[in-house]
């Protein structure tokens, strides 16, 4: 079968929880309880907590994600060109880039410009970096999802490898073998 490293990544149970079902399960829940303060006409000091516990927890989880996915994918993969081409790219630089987003909310959740902000002014900036992250994370999951041989790079990186040591694989182009050289 055919994926980006995005997918390669999740393909275990305990790296779908760390990867996937924590950090999402924490964005949502600030996702929710920000959209519920927004919109009560009453505040509730439980709902608030629980929206700062979850934005300044999922900061700490895609903090920690993030520097592991620079070390341990983007890295190695950037020195050996071992990436499956562009579709392989945005995929991982959107989950990236999406963490980098929630730390940004964990930051102004920690309240460290209130006085500066001001508390409207900080919600814009909340809820903004709330939409920010479900749309590139989104991009991400798509793109993480999509074949990489759509991408026209991709036979160019993989494949060729393939064809020149596979005399078989000249005649039958289905035959390719996905070559991981991390």
């Amino acid at each position: 079968m055919y994926m980006t490293h995005y997918m390669e990544l999740l393909t275990t149970t305990s790296n779908l929880l760390i990867f996937m079902a924590l950090p999402v399960v924490l964005a949502e829940t600030a996702a929710i309880t920000e959209l519920v303060i927004l919109f009560s006409k009453k505040s509730s000091k439980t709902l608030s907590f629980v929206n700062k516990l979850s934005c300044i927890l999922g900061a700490a989880v895609f903090l920690l994600i993030d520097l592991y996915i620079f070390r341990e994918v983007i890295i190695p993969l950037s020195e050996n060109s071992g990436w499956y081409g562009l579709i392989d790219k945005i995929a991982v630089g959107f989950y990236v880039l999406g963490g980098i987003i929630m730390i940004a909310l964990g930051v102004v959740s920690l309240n460290f410009f209130g006085e500066f902000l001001g508390r409207r002014l900080q919600g814009g900036i909340r809820v903004g970096l709330l939409a920010a992250f479900l749309v590139i994370s989104h991009v991400a999951m798509i793109a993480g999802m999509a074949d990489p041989r759509l991408d026209s790079d991709y036979r160019i990186l993989t494949e060729e490898n393939a064809v020149s040591t596979s005399v078989m694989s000249e005649h039958n182009p289905s035959t390719f073998s996905h070559v991981h050289s991390h």
